[in-house]
């Protein structure tokens, strides 16, 4: 018996280390190939054109983040349908199904809201990026939906591949575009080709068209609800996270902004390094805590703990070097040491505020999960409108509100914590 048992232990090691070593090499792919397209825009284009980049690229990857409640919800739906021992009910949708009903819907509020982005010239080709995000929404909710489902039954190297996939594509396209010299609107067309990446690996996988056949573990009304609460939750977490250049280009004067792209980039360069991390392997906390019960939550305080630890480490760092890293960008994207540290310190605030609402959504407060982000993204809008400099309606922004998202996911879990029958 006791042999047993440490065979089972370590085989859930050896399964963790695998799935912890594919998510690893993808995210920091995806990482560092998000990097050097932003290294490449700011070498291929003037400064007024980099800003306009940037605000193209949080609007691209908004929409991701909102579509990424589908991948969310496909995670837990999916790991909870494993830890009942796989079984599926023919009842229940295929995840695939649902996620691409919640893109359709997401993709006619785009188009829906596209003529103002052309009556107020948002952008420079506002047709064709509307229509961009439009097709983004639709395929990527594919994408998302196959992801969600690879990470909750525990595919982990073939989500791996997917990360890698979409990264090298985007990259790979862009860098095309830019050796081609086909300015603004040629990079901006190059993004969307990672639109194809899943599709790609559903065509060289047999282990992700197997995967594709996943069913919840809920009705389609049910499971449409709670990727609703999943999206409304993805929104202000994209808006935070990924779309916070359009937020200052909203709340900024135009003069102001068209000079806003070395603090713009300085916020990218300081969040990346944790947040693209964290949000790969968001999957493998949703699954560890599902599979851990009522109080699987608690398996995230020492992640939290080592996140605090590296990201101060972090902020030191940024203070002494970073202001020299910045200047890789070019000789105008000068910024501040002690800029560059709250910035970090702030992007903690960030994967605190992740880590939390992981936790909340795993235990299956659904509206407390979205609670939360809301919350930290209307009190970041707020502040963002204060009559301050840039810099400081930035850092202030990205620190108070998801300070205050994080204390309304905290006091959930705590409810939920003493609500819950007590073991024996």
């Amino acid at each position: 018996m006791a042999a047993s048992k440490e065979v089972a232990k370590n085989q859930a090691l050896s399964a963790a280390g695998r799935s912890a070593y594919a998510v690893a090499l993808g995210s920091a792919f995806s990482a560092g190939s998000g990097i050097l397209i932003l290294f490449i825009a700011s070498h291929s284009l003037t400064k007024q054109e980099n800003s306009e980049f940037l605000a193209f690229w949080a609007a691209l990857f908004f929409v991701y983040g909102i579509v990424g409640g589908v991948q969310t919800e496909s995670t837990r739906a999916s790991s909870a349908v494993a830890a009942k021992g796989g079984s599926q009910d023919s009842r229940h949708p295929r995840l695939i199904t649902a996620g691409l009903i919640s893109g359709g819907v997401v993709a006619a509020l785009i188009a829906a809201l596209s003529p103002l982005l052309t009556t107020f010239n948002f952008f420079h080709h506002s047709e064709v990026i509307s229509l961009g995000l439009v097709l983004t929404a639709v395929l990527y909710s594919g994408h998302c939906a196959l992801a969600g489902s690879l990470q909750g039954s525990g595919r982990w190297p073939v989500f791996g591949r997917l990360l890698i996939l979409d990264a090298l594509l985007r990259l790979a396209c862009v860098g095309a575009v830019a050796a081609g010299a086909l300015g603004l609107l040629g990079l901006e067309v190059a993004c969307f080709c990672a639109l194809a990446a899943w599709l790609i690996l559903l065509a060289t996988s047999r282990a992700a068209r197997q995967t594709l056949q996943s069913r919840a573990d809920v009705t389609l009304r049910k499971l449409l609800g709670q990727i609703f609460h999943a999206v409304i939750s993805s929104i202000s977490s994209a808006a935070l996270v990924v779309a916070f250049p359009l937020l200052v280009k909203l709340t900024t004067a135009p003069d102001v902004f068209e000079q806003s792209a070395p603090l713009l980039l300085a916020i990218s360069m300081t969040r990346a390094p944790i947040m693209v991390p964290l949000q790969a392997f968001q999957g493998v906390a949703i699954t560890h805590v599902v599979r851990a019960g009522s109080e699987g939550w608690r398996v995230l305080r020492n992640p939290i703990v080592v996140l605090l630890t590296v990201g101060g480490a972090g902020a030191i760092l940024a203070y002494f070097i970073g202001p020299n890293l910045m200047l890789i960008f070019g000789t105008g994207y000068e910024v501040s040491g002690m800029t560059l540290a709250l910035l970090t310190l702030a992007s903690i605030a960030m994967a605190v505020l992740t880590l939390t609402g992981t936790a909340t959504l795993s235990v299956g407060h659904h509206r407390s999960f979205s609670s939360g982000w809301v919350v930290a993204t209307a009190v970041a809008v707020a502040v963002l409108v204060l009559p301050l400099p840039l810099e400081a309606r930035c850092i202030l922004s990205l620190t108070l509100g998801p300070t205050l998202g994080v204390t309304v996911h905290v006091l959930s879990l705590w409810r939920g914590s003493k609500d819950a029958p007590a073991t024996v």
